[in-house]
């Protein structure tokens, strides 16, 4: 069994023995081989069994390491090899907890600006810490935009995956456009799911402008990206409405005359004016209209 650092020293074994235990060091394995002497000491030793055999005479060699002497001379004659590999799996373990790159894939990559605008807002951003992304939330809130029906978020290494998949059925009927006002009134509500809000709440607006831009801001850049949400404008009307005569019936079916499918009236006032043949009910009217694109 080996004990430690295998020597061989030129001398007699009954001279060798008798230096080694004048010196109190225990020997181990001894064995003869001609005019050598063998035998293995442990590793505290070895020192000083070279101080015992220091004269050229006994001609002292170690014929084998022991495992421990043998790694300590790697790791010194390999010392920078040995440093740069420390270095180079601290900088793998500090660069695995890091989120170096993010990717979006899958049918719903058209979302990536406002998929990464999510990512960015809940603590994930590159060459900063894993630790401070809030999965969970990021999670639910890229399930929340349009037509999104599966996302899967994993880190591979420094990347961090986003796998977003929609609901094919209303991929093909991606509008990339921006919304646009299809008549004049003034702005009561706007909702921004994706893209960026181009009015505010009480701005008048003409029919042909942009309520809801097709690109989204990441500092002061602007990116390109799907356009998703709804405004919800107050417009007026005029309607008019001929009846034999004046009475309660006539004014009930007059004010039902003016009732625009899916549009909800907010205010109403009359007139009557005589005409051939009965009276004219002239109407002014307020409405809410609704106006949205790439919603499900």
């Amino acid at each position: 069994m080996n004990r430690g650092s295998k020597i061989s020293v030129i001398s007699t074994a009954e001279g060798a023995l008798r230096k080694l235990k004048k010196a109190q060091i225990a020997v181990f394995n001894c064995k003869k081989e001609g005019a050598k002497f063998i035998f293995e000491v442990k590793d505290k030793d070895t020192q000083k069994v070279f101080a015992i055999f220091d004269k050229p005479c006994y001609n002292i060699t170690v014929v084998r390491k022991s495992p421990k002497n043998k790694l300590l001379s790697f790791l010194a004659v390999r010392a920078g090899l040995v440093a740069g590999a420390a270095a180079f799996i601290a900088a793998c373990a500090v660069a695995n907890s890091f989120v170096l790159k993010i990717e979006v894939s899958g049918s719903g990559s058209y979302l990536e600006p406002e998929v990464k605008k999510i990512v960015y807002d809940e603590g994930a951003k590159e060459f900063k810490p894993f630790s401070a992304f809030n999965f969970s939330v990021a999670t639910g809130r890229i399930l929340a935009l349009p037509q999104v029906t599966f996302c899967n978020i994993e880190k591979r290494g420094s990347v961090l995956i986003v796998d977003v998949q929609v609901d094919e059925e209303h991929f093909a009927s991606v509008d990339p456009k921006p919304l646009v006002s299809d008549c004049n009134g003034v702005v009561k509500n706007i909702v921004a799911v994706c893209g960026t809000a181009a009015v505010s709440v009480g701005q008048s607006v003409s029919k042909g402008d942009t309520l809801i831009y097709a690109h989204t801001l990441a500092g002061e850049k602007e990116i390109k990206c799907l356009a998703a949400g709804f405004a919800e404008i107050e417009c007026s009307g005029r309607a008019e409405y001929f009846a034999e005569g004046e009475s309660d019936t006539s004014l009930k079916e007059a004010y039902s005359s003016i009732l625009i499918e899916e549009e909800n009236i907010l205010s109403r006032t009359h007139s009557v004016s005589p005409t051939e043949g009965g009276v004219i009910y002239k109407i002014d009217f307020t409405y809410l209209h609704k106006i949205s694109i790439n919603l499900s």
